[in-house]
């Protein structure tokens, strides 16, 4: 009973952290790099998930490359002001008009614990720049055109984005240290 009781207590605690995170409206740098890396360690263990699933992948990893880190897009309020002047020649031949706009672009602010900060309209999830996958079944034509299908049409890539490669296993796990995922 105390372990369910606990448990349901880390549960509670996730839930309020993360409204918390949610009301905030604004986001630092540390922040965003996070958001990054926790985006780049989902989509490596779903498509992990999908390619291990393949007949004859066998051992598999998967590395993705971002193109740049999330973008975040804060809510703006815009004044424009266009002034039109014409000018007429005093013989009545020619007029010139000319027109000046002006655009002012302030960000929305709001009052987060005594402090003004920019409203977060949106937040833009990154481009993959590109997936290697390595695995043991590389050295398999088909299971490498099966590897390119299933990556290309889950993170709608070209083809050229990705890499198949076998992967040795021996020098691996040295290198690794044997970090399991």
């Amino acid at each position: 009973i105390l372990g369910l009781a606990g448990m349901l207590l880390i549960l509670l605690s996730q839930f309020f952290s993360l409204d918390d995170k949610k009301g905030d409206g604004v986001v630092d740098a540390t922040t965003a790099d996070f958001v990054s890396a926790q985006y780049i360690g989902d989509l490596e263990s779903k498509l992990t998930g999908l390619i291990s699933g393949i007949r004859g992948v066998g051992e598999t990893r998967v590395m993705v490359t971002l193109e740049s880190g999330v973008e975040y897009v804060y809510a703006q309020e815009e004044k424009r002001n266009t002034d039109l002047t014409k000018e007429e020649d005093t013989a009545q031949t020619a007029a010139r008009v000319y027109e000046k706009e002006n655009v002012e672009q302030k960000y929305l602010l709001v009052d987060q614990n005594g402090k003004k900060q920019p409203l977060l309209r949106t937040e833009l999830q990154p481009k993959v720049q590109g997936v290697v996958v390595v695995c043991q079944g590389a050295e398999d034509v088909r299971v490498q055109t099966d590897l390119i299908n299933v990556v290309t049409t889950a993170l709608n890539i070209p083809s050229t984005r990705v890499c198949v490669v076998k992967i040795n296993l021996s020098n691996y796990d040295s290198i690794s240290g044997g970090i399991e995922e």
